[in-house]
């Protein structure tokens, strides 16, 4: 089942440069990943050091595969050095009814 991973970001000021290069990083490596469909960064409109990206994958494994690989590990600790906070993840599964597998999980 395709998901949608939103990844929120805080960033410290003065670092538009060196952040701006990592986020392509981990996108080109992410481009590489099988089950890869495609991304988009969003930076907030009112506060420029929040980021919101947006990563569409084929299914919940291919995107578990790519954030568990030691390339993006290795880029997201370049990226600590410039957090104002923690990363937040989302994690949205494609389609008009929730999961199934999560519903019957629930009492």
């Amino acid at each position: 089942m395709p998901i949608k991973v939103l990844i929120k970001r805080r960033f410290k000021e003065g670092y538009v440069n060196e952040i701006n290069k990592l986020i392509k990083e981990i996108r080109f490596g992410a481009m590489d990943q099988e089950g890869y469909i495609t991304s988009e960064t969003m930076w907030d409109y009112e506060d420029p050091f929040r980021v919101v990206i947006v990563s569409n994958w084929r299914s919940i494994e291919h995107w578990n595969k790519w954030k568990n690989s030691d390339l993006r590990k290795s880029i997201e600790q370049k990226l600590q050095e410039f957090l104002g906070g923690e990363t937040e993840y989302e994690i949205f599964s494609l389609g008009v009814n929730p999961p199934l597998d999560k519903l019957k999980s629930r009492p």
